[in-house]
């Protein structure tokens, strides 16, 4: 190879750099967004940002649980009646107690009058589902939040024997006894013993309007209520409306 002076130089001179390709600008999220079609953005958004998105819910729900509970917190049941075994052939109609009620008794906004009805059974004939209303029934009596009983007489008969009621004649105002005595039902209570545990409420508009189906429809207070300033209003409110 034949060296020349233009040889030389070449190797002597540094050679210029090849330039870089400038890098694009980052694009920002939105602007990835824009340039994609409605498929491909629903893809992306799903790929990159769903978990994300499930934690979002998930604390909009924490959330909404926490302020419904304090908002219920603010509320106070007065009465909280349960209506056992109406085999009608019409719906109950709890808004007579939680609407009508509510009204006789004039109740605030945020008083309220609790009521529901279901079904049980007893005895050899008691189901899996009678069993776990009965644990229901007994947690409400425990802890004193359950207030009325308006059953069949299997019902008044089965709680009774539990010494879950009342006796009428020993905790009623002269007045209001006298307003129930010839409808009170007698059966047997914890100790054995007959008692008046019950009023019958049949044929009062009441009954025909809450469309009870019990034949008849009997009313007892539980043993241990604490309101019975409303208990005793209903039986009035039932009876002298």
């Amino acid at each position: 190879m034949k060296i020349t002076e233009e040889s030389m130089r070449q190797q002597s001179d540094p050679q210029p750099p090849v330039p870089k390709p400038e890098p694009e600008p980052r694009r920002s999220e939105l602007e990835k967004l824009k340039a994609m079609t409605w498929k491909d953005r629903v893809w992306y958004i799903w790929n990159y940002y769903k978990v994300h998105m499930a934690l979002v819910v998930v604390a909009v729900l924490i959330l909404q649980v926490v302020i419904t509970s304090l908002y219920h917190s603010t509320f106070d049941t007065v009465l909280y009646a349960m209506i056992i075994n109406s085999y009608s052939e019409e719906e109950v109609d709890l808004s007579i107690l939680q609407e009508d009620f509510a009204v006789y008794q004039n109740l605030g906004k945020k008083e309220l009058v609790t009521a529901e009805a279901i079904y049980v059974t007893y005895g050899d004939q008691a189901s899996e589902l009678s069993y776990a209303t009965l644990a229901k029934i007994s947690a409400l009596v425990f802890s004193q939040d359950l207030d009325i009983m308006i059953g069949d007489k299997a019902t008044i008969d089965h709680f009774a024997s539990l010494g879950g009621y009342l006796d009428l004649e020993k905790s009623l105002s002269p007045d209001l006894l006298t307003m129930v005595q010839d409808r009170l039902i007698y059966t047997a209570g914890e100790d054995g013993a007959e008692h008046a545990y019950a009023v019958e409420i049949s044929g009062t508009a009441f009954a025909a309007d809450t469309h009870l189906g019990q034949d008849p429809p009997l009313l007892g207070i539980v043993s241990n209520t604490v309101r019975r300033e409303h208990t005793d209003a209903l039986l009035r409110y039932i009876l002298n409306p």
